[in-house]
């Protein structure tokens, strides 16, 4: 059974390498495949022709679900209309200061003379709208546009989020008259009771730090953890206990089950035996729990694996760990075949699987001593997937679970699952014991921020291919197999590879540019063989999230960059400067060069000026703006880099106006020429000026624009221009991270779209390069 469930995971992550679905034709060939296999005397193993129709049933139960999905994704051709739907709140909204984003099950979609499929699912924003609350049904005018989402190296992938959790299309509501409440929430729906219980846990904790901690644990909302306690429970690998997963629902299983040996009335156990009895006590409770929790995704695949067990268990059957392990495995995929894009799927499920295979034939008796050989067999078998998911580990994981996973599992889930039980009885008793979970976190927590703040206490590497993934695995799988012996060094020689390898850097004399994709703004990373400038860092979107978290740390990461020589921000604005602080909290060592940069806590800082000249490996960078002159627009003042090896240059220009343009080629238009540029103020007409890009003459020149953005860039005139000129234009928002090598003698090559090179059948493909503004 659970060869067959790997044959079915192996058929779904097949389509995954798609970049379009393959359509009838996969079917057709799965069906010839599966006749050939049938009766052709080469296949004469039944195991193989059986491997062989499970992988071929996965693909097109793969496809399946990724065509209902798409069928419903919102036309291109509809984005940016004004549209009025009727739908229902289907989870918490989650509120910011002038925000709040909620999601929207649609039960009207009105729009004059559209007749085709339209989205069931939104994910919407409401601006300085009217509070709205989980389960009411509203009537709402909206803008909306097909899932999209940034897509760099190392970045999380949104739009498969989006596909994962079955939204059409994101937008927001336009704000007037139109919109109204038509129904309030019914008593008795679970999302509404997951918010009033939320409510109710904020209310009673509105003093405690920990509150966010306890809500996560008791309904699955973790938006009331802050920035420092993630970062804390990142670095300690202890995060998955605020995620409702397996262990927590095994406990509300555990209670469940306790309590209805103790609850159950004796006559009830004459009719039907305690064991039974106790067994869907324990899936009602567990249920119920996940229900709180709002079904997430990791809750139904907890929930799926402890129906699973009890249902083996109540029908007497005796099963090996793993073969019940892969029924679960199965009945998951088969309930959502996108579950293998979360990277909790992976990692839940490797940990049970490799608990079950270390323990095969070893009669363990879990004293404190094998349940830390436990954690240390855990973190090492997750270790090679960390590695490529999230290019990061935490070396200190094995001793923070030591003793936290007992802590919380004992202790403070116990106090959270009796309190929600008390808080429809007595506000007081459940006040009571939320307060001593809260004050548990707060009594544990000193401890854990010491083993966060060790040194090393969480290790970077760059993302291993697949070429090193799977010798890793399988070194792993040597480490951990039981009475090998000293044999297990052969283990050793196949991880070596994944944990000394190193990624590849431009030789001496070139240079790689990548301009990322962070919406409406820009950030761009330029490397040499030993060097990492940083050009400006993108917007802050809330003050939960900026681009130099969601973007830039990530692809540092990726590139194994473990270090940034230089920052520059080429002037104050919003989208220029709003990431340099996370940016800077993760390198506080980096020297910073720019203009308007008085707010930021740097080590070194100092303006950009004219004249200022380096050079790293062979390549020069030189700042050849802003002059001495007084400027009255912070645009005008952005600090112009020009970046040269032998085989070809690139100027990097912020948001400079005509009027600089026009200074620059008044003081020496011949420094202007460069191979490649970053158009300035992002493709706006008021700059691109017709002289300043004949000066330029660039062959590639890149607009670092959002797609869709509100301002309309570039605009349509500009890019022209450049066309006229002979250069080749790319958006950021439509292509994702653009990335450049420009070789010491052959000069630029090609350009990699990340979106056209990595981009999969979920992936959003904007119509067009250039967006009419």
């Amino acid at each position: 059974m659970f060869l067959d469930a790997l044959y079915l995971l192996a058929g779904i992550l097949s389509l995954n390498l798609f970049a379009q679905l393959p359509g009838v034709s996969l079917y057709l060939a799965c069906t010839v495949s599966l006749l050939v296999c049938r009766v052709s005397r080469t296949c004469s193993s039944t195991s193989l022709c059986r491997a062989v129709a499970v992988f071929l049933f996965g693909i097109s139960w793969a496809q399946m679900h990724a065509t209902g999905y798409l069928q419903h994704v919102l036309p291109e051709s509809l984005a940016g209309t004004d549209i009025v739907i009727t739908g229902q709140i289907c989870d918490i909204p989650v509120r910011d200061q002038t925000v709040q984003r909620f999601v929207v099950q649609i039960e009207e979609f009105s729009l004059n003379g559209y007749a085709g499929k339209v989205p069931e699912r939104l994910k919407l924003s409401w601006y300085y709208g009217e509070a709205v609350a989980a389960g009411e049904t509203w009537q709402l005018t909206v803008r909306l546009k097909p899932p999209h989402g940034f897509m760099n190296p190392g970045g999380f992938d949104y739009e498969a989020w989006l596909f994962q959790h079955g939204i059409h299309a994101t937008g927001y509501v336009r704000n007037g008259a139109d919109n109204k409440k038509l129904q309030t929430a019914t008593v008795f729906d679970s999302v509404v009771i997951r918010q009033q219980t939320a409510e109710n846990i904020q209310s009673v904790l509105h003093d405690s730090v920990f509150a966010g901690l306890v809500r996560a644990l008791a309904v699955g909302d973790r938006s009331g953890i802050n920035r420092d306690q993630w970062e804390v429970l990142i670095n300690t690998g202890t995060n998955h206990l605020v995620a409702i997963s397996g262990l927590h629902i095994g406990l509300a299983a555990a209670f469940g089950y306790a309590l209805s040996r103790r609850l159950v009335p004796l006559r009830v156990m004459y009719r039907i035996p305690a064991q039974h009895v106790a067994i869907l006590c324990a899936v009602l409770v567990a249920t119920i729990y996940a229900m709180l929790a709002g079904f997430a995704i990791p809750t139904q695949r907890a929930l799926i694996m402890l129906i699973c067990v009890a249902a083996a268990a109540l029908l007497k059957r005796t099963s090996r760990p793993m073969d019940v392990l892969g029924v679960a495995l199965i009945v998951i995929l088969l309930w959502d075949p996108a579950a293998v894009m979360s990277a909790g799927f992976w990692f839940s499920f490797l940990a049970v699987a490799v608990i079950f295979y270390t323990l095969t034939g070893n009669k363990i008796r879990f004293r404190w001593l094998q349940w830390g050989q436990m954690q240390i067999v855990i973190a090492l078998a997750l270790l090679p997937m960390s590695l490529f998911m999230f290019q990061q580990t935490s070396l200190v994981s094995p001793l923070a679970n030591l003793f936290m996973v007992p802590y919380v599992s004992l202790l403070v889930v116990p106090l959270i699952l009796l309190g929600m039980l008390l808080l429809p009885l007595s506000d007081i008793a459940s006040a009571f014991l939320l307060g001593i979970a809260a004050h548990l976190f707060e009594l544990i927590w000193p401890l854990l921020q010491g083993l966060s703040g060790v040194p090393y206490s969480h290790w970077i590497r760059a993302q291993p291919g697949m070429l090193l993934m799977i010798p890793a695995f399988a070194g792993v799988a040597v480490l951990l197999s039981p009475g090998l012996g000293y044999s297990r060094i052969a283990g050793v020689v196949l991880l070596l590879p994944l944990l000394v390898s190193q990624p590849e850097s431009p030789p001496p004399g070139a240079y790689e540019l990548t301009v990322l994709d962070v919406g409406q703004g820009l950030a761009a990373v330029v490397r040499t063989h030993s060097h990492t400038l940083v050009y400006d860092t993108g917007a802050r979107f809330s003050e939960r999230l900026d681009s130099g978290e969601a973007v830039l740390l990530p692809f540092l990461r990726h590139e194994g960059v473990g270090r940034i020589d230089l920052l520059v921000i080429s002037h104050g604005d919003g989208d220029h400067i709003g990431g340099a602080v996370s940016l800077l909290r993760e390198f506080p060592e980096t020297p910073l060069l720019g203009q308007g940069i008085d707010q930021l806590d740097a080590v070194d800082s100092k303006d950009c000026e004219a004249g200022q000249t380096w050079e790293w490996d062979d390549v020069r960078f030189t700042i050849i703006h802003p002059d001495q002159g007084a400027y009255t627009s912070s645009n005008n003042r952005s600090c112009v880099l020009k970046i040269e090896t032998r085989g070809g240059s690139t100027l990097l220009t912020g948001d400079i106006e005509k009027k600089i343009e026009n200074r620059l080629l008044r003081r020496d238009a011949a420094r202007l020429a460069a191979d490649i540029l970053i158009a300035p103020h992002h493709g706006s007409k008021t700059s691109s000026t017709p002289a300043f890009v004949t000066a330029v003459s660039p062959r590639i020149v890149i607009f670092a624009a959002g797609y869709r953005n509100r301002y309309r860039f570039p605009h349509r005139d500009v890019v022209s221009r450049y066309d006229t000129a002979g250069a080749t234009a790319y958006i950021s928002g439509h292509s994702g991270a653009i990335t450049l090598s420009v070789d010491a003698e052959s000069g630029p090559g090609e350009v990699r779209s990340y979106r056209r090179n990595q981009g999969k059948y979920w992936n959003h493909r904007p119509s067009g390069l250039r967006q009419d503004g």
